[in-house]
């Protein structure tokens, strides 16, 4: 999980917690690029705005990663165009703030159990 925004990162992280998830809060996507523990992800859900490296910049990041694993964006300012960007470039899924618990454990469920 990584948002800039604490209380976005506290309440997702419980969410997936609350669904049996492991999970581990970054505060940028620099500090989730320089985890160590990084190659034991399975998944991201990454905010899109964030300062410093943004979460396409994070998702070409992983994409150069020896295992490459699926990116779910996050943000409070979709657009089509940013939808578009996403699906082109990549991203497992996309979905607006506030967020549906719902819908993120669905999808996240989806991805790992593939």
């Amino acid at each position: 999980m990584v948002d800039d925004d604490e209380s976005v990162r506290m309440a997702l992280s419980s969410s997936l917690r609350s669904a049996s998830w492991n999970v581990i809060a970054y505060a940028s996507a620099n500090h989730l690029l320089d985890d160590t523990r990084r190659s034991k992800l399975k998944l991201v859900v990454a905010d899109i705005q964030m300062p410093g490296m943004d979460g396409f910049a994070l998702l070409e990041s992983i994409k150069l990663w020896k295992r490459p694993i699926p990116v779910i964006f996050i943000t409070a300012y979709a657009t089509e165009a940013m939808l578009a960007r996403a699906k082109t470039n990549g991203a497992a899924g996309f979905l607006s703030k506030p967020v549906d618990d719902a819908r993120l454990l669905a999808l996240v469920s989806e991805l790992l159990t593939k």
